[in-house]
């Protein structure tokens, strides 16, 4: 007796087995799982996402959990156009979707629209989610309006939220630069490369840090140059930073390329147009009096700037 009823649990369980393999596999499942993947290649998540969002099969939260995640994967990839009309979807349908309103918010900082970018972050603010993001974005307004106490104030809020929080450890730094405080300032860009070793904004403003400061470590500030130029060749600051101890290391070839970059980015940066103009006529050819006399129509000074910064510019 009891071995039939062990053979006959074990047929039922047989059968259940039986049936799960043929039970058709969720044709997106992976979609799924690769479109909310945060790790996951930029190209990968948003072909995931989209073919989940054309799939027709998603219910109005989920898909406007799909535009987000794709609008998200779609600003990595730096396509903010794209990535725009994504949470713009994604708003449409919820406009409490905190991934959207994250995303959007930060393009729109980036952008210098700070009007458009306060109502977003004020809405992500009272969300409760994604908080470190959302203090370091009330910072970035504030420092981009000029309220340097505000701004500090949001930073200190956003790394209470995440102690290793790189973007407005970095911004907290510039903050304590501008106010001469560089010791203070290099230790936020520590903590922030710590945290972010990849992180070109902190890279870049320790170089500053360095150079500003008294006895500042002119090595770090070269290699900090070196590696943030190389890796964003659109970051104005690192090309500055770099082009000045070029030109302290008479390097006029290198200083010039390097405040090129920085004149494709802005072209009447006067600190490039200068720095361009010294390079140029200490390498030998004086049409960079050119460059030195448009960078005086912008700023009268400039060249007693340089010679405090040590450099030699005639």
């Amino acid at each position: 007796m009891a071995k039939s009823w062990v053979w006959g649990a074990s047929a039922l369980v047989l059968l259940a087995l039986t049936a799960c393999e043929r039970t058709p596999p969720d044709p997106l499942a992976e979609a799924r799982a690769a479109c909310a993947d945060a790790g996951a290649e930029a190209e990968a998540r948003i072909e995931a996402c989209g073919a989940l969002i054309n799939s027709g099969s998603l219910e109005d939260a989920e898909r406007g959990l799909a535009l987000s995640r794709r609008g998200e994967a779609t600003q990595e990839a730096g396509d903010v156009t794209d990535a725009l009309r994504d949470y713009n979807a994604a708003l449409a349908i919820d406009e409490a979707n905190a991934l959207a309103l994250k995303g959007r918010a930060s393009i729109m900082i980036a952008s210098g629209q700070l009007d458009a970018a306060e109502p977003l972050v004020q809405r992500l603010l009272t969300s409760g989610e994604y908080a470190a993001d959302a203090h370091f974005f009330v910072g970035e307004i504030a420092r981009l309006r000029g309220d340097s106490d505000a701004a500090s104030a949001a930073y200190d809020a956003a790394i209470a939220a995440d102690r290793r929080y790189a973007p407005a450890l970095a911004s907290r730094g510039l903050i304590k630069q501008n106010a001469l405080d560089y010791a203070g300032a290099i230790e936020d860009y520590n903590a922030a490369l710590s945290a972010n070793p990849q992180l070109t904004t902190a890279m870049a403003g320790r170089c500053w840090a360095n150079v500003l400061m008294r006895d500042g470590n002119l090595g770090r500030a070269r290699s900090d140059a070196d590696a943030a130029a190389e890796a964003d060749p659109r970051n104005v600051e690192a090309q500055l930073c770099r082009g000045l101890l070029q030109l302290r290391a008479g390097e006029w070839e290198a200083a010039q390329a390097s405040y090129d970059a920085v004149l494709e980015v802005e072209p009447g940066n006067p600190n490039a147009l200068f720095g361009r103009g010294v390079a140029r006529r200490r390498g030998g050819d004086n049409e960079g009096r050119d460059d030195m006399n448009r960078a005086r129509d912008f700023e009268p000074h400039i060249a007693r700037a340089f010679e405090d910064l040590g450099v030699r510019t005639y």
